[in-house]
């Protein structure tokens, strides 16, 4: 994975705190990157593993609640959260029953990280009826 990824949150610090040994001053000016932070094998093992089990209702127990934030975290989250979340639900359950959807022979080659992270050649992908 490429770690100089330039998809980041600008946030300043409230309260002076240490990240991976280096104390970081209330009031400082940071950038949240949420795929380094989505890849910090201490939260998410095996992150590079697809698994869905770990988005499983228990499975946040015990984590960092700031383990994954996809939609930003704290006073500042995305206002679009809830309706993103109601919308892949109704959306899988409309279209995974009826559609079985695979990859072509080869499957997708590399990511493009800016200004999201997406397949760079946009993800091809075969569809049929179930």
């Amino acid at each position: 994975m490429d770690r100089n990824l330039k998809a980041v949150v600008p946030r300043r610090v409230l309260r002076e705190f240490s990240f991976k040994g280096i104390t970081i001053p209330a009031g400082t000016s940071v950038g949240v990157n949420p795929l380094f932070t989505h890849h910090m094998p201490e939260y998410r093992p095996e992150p590079s593993r697809f698994n869905p089990a770990r988005f499983a209702e228990a499975a946040p127990a015990g984590r960092h609640r700031f383990a994954f934030v996809p939609y930003g975290g704290g006073a500042h989250m995305c206002l679009g959260l809830h309706f993103a979340y109601m919308q892949a639900k109704c959306f899988s359950r409309h279209f995974l029953p009826n559609i079985r959807v695979s990859l072509p022979q080869g499957g997708s080659k590399g990511w493009q990280m800016w200004p999201i992270p997406k397949p760079k050649d946009g993800l091809p992908l075969n569809f049929e009826p179930a």
